[in-house]
């Protein structure tokens, strides 16, 4: 049915296209440049960002070398005719042929700017070792796309897992969508509209697809409240010209930026009578030491859900986590890996955290320093 192998002779061409993603992503950070000038918040910001990721080194040579090299995992499958509508997907070691896995889709996130497919590596592998096979997204960022050709990726890339999946050993009937910061957003924006049945406006936003085929939705320190943001992250380094740009219905260059339109706030508050009622499970964790997106936002998410008529909808506030504690720091440091068990728990539809225990990737005083000098 699937083939996990990966030939010797088709290592070139491997390397090849890793190369060509890796070029793309270093014409987008100019691209990107251009944008932010050199203001000295997000000069900050980039330098803090580069130590972030040298204190953190050991583990992330680690994951790497299991991204790259690893025949559990399927690079760059194609899930539409755009630029960057690309997936990656993560099998469980030693697949049957016949099995039917559970399903997550995982939306990375990375400031609308800077997000890859790969950012989601390590919780898509600690997820495949459990049974599960997970779709990491790929997307369209600022520049190369305004948050409407983003949800455009989002929908075409879940539609697609959605009617796949089943090809390559997943359970069609058991599937989870998952979204961390800016993919939070995407993710969550995407499935309220999709019940709503609402269009955004100005344009489009990707292919149709039911939130009836979703078992639940998880979302890891969303962006949900657009307008509430915009200041505080332009105090943070994303600045307000930069966020207005992203912010947009596709009208590129002199557009106004349009939040009220592209907050899950929002969108949750405008839901039609009964239209909540084809929501699946909804979980929203959040730190509450996170600096960059307040835990506020999750919070409201929950109640504007649950007051629409969302049949469960679960908010989940973290003490002392900050923004990227669960997907990075913690599960690097070894023990108990909060974000993959609580994910776990949604996907075995137990509605609790599972209780495993991992190994060490980075030091701890390291993922300490780490978490000291972190952007975000």
């Amino acid at each position: 049915m699937f083939d996990l192998t990966i030939p010797f002779s088709h290592a070139t061409s491997l390397v090849r296209r890793i190369f060509s993603e890796a070029l793309l992503l270093l014409r987008l950070a100019v691209r990107l440049w251009t944008y932010l000038g050199v203001g000295w918040k997000w000069s900050i910001q980039l330098l803090r960002l580069v130590l972030y990721a040298m204190l953190l080194l050991p583990g992330f040579l680690q994951m790497i070398v299991f991204y790259v090299f690893s025949p559990r995992v399927r690079r760059s499958v194609v899930y539409g005719p755009k630029p960057r509508q690309r997936l990656d997907l993560y099998f469980p070691p030693h697949p049957h042929p016949h099995a039917a896995y559970p399903v997550v889709i995982y939306v990375t996130g990375g400031a609308w700017t800077i997000g890859y497919k790969a950012w989601g590596a390590l919780l898509a592998r600690r997820l495949s070792e459990q049974g599960v096979l997970v779709a990491c997204l790929d997307y369209r960022n600022f520049p190369q796309g305004d948050a409407l050709d983003m949800l455009e990726d989002v929908n075409t890339g879940i539609s697609w897992v959605l009617s796949r999946i089943h090809r390559f050993g997943g359970d069609p009937d058991s599937v989870t969508l998952v979204g961390q910061s800016a993919g939070g957003h995407l993710a969550g924006l995407a499935l309220i509209k999709q019940v709503g049945k609402g269009e955004t406006g100005g344009g489009h936003s990707g292919v149709a697809w039911s939130p009836a085929c979703l078992k639940a939705f998880v979302g890891v320190s969303g962006a949900y409240d657009l307008a509430a943001l915009a200041e505080h992250l332009h105090r943070r380094g994303l600045y307000r010209n930069v966020f207005d740009r992203i912010m947009t219905l596709g009208c590129k260059g002199g557009a106004r930026p349009a939040f009220e339109a592209l907050s899950p706030l929002q969108a949750a508050r405008r839901l039609p009578p009964g239209a909540a009622g084809m929501l699946p499970y909804v979980l929203l964790i959040h730190g509450t030491a996170d600096k960059t997106v307040p835990a506020e936002g999750s919070a409201q998410l929950c109640e504007a859900l649950q007051s629409s008529g969302a049949p469960s909808c679960r908010c989940l506030l973290i003490p002392g986590k900050t923004h990227t504690a669960f997907l990075l720091e913690d599960p690097m440091r070894g023990g108990r890996d909060l974000l993959m068990d609580t994910v776990l728990g949604a996907v075995k539809g137990s509605g609790d955290s599972e209780n495993h225990v991992y190994g060490t990737l980075c030091p701890g005083f390291l993922c300490d320093m780490a978490g000291w000098v972190c952007p975000f």
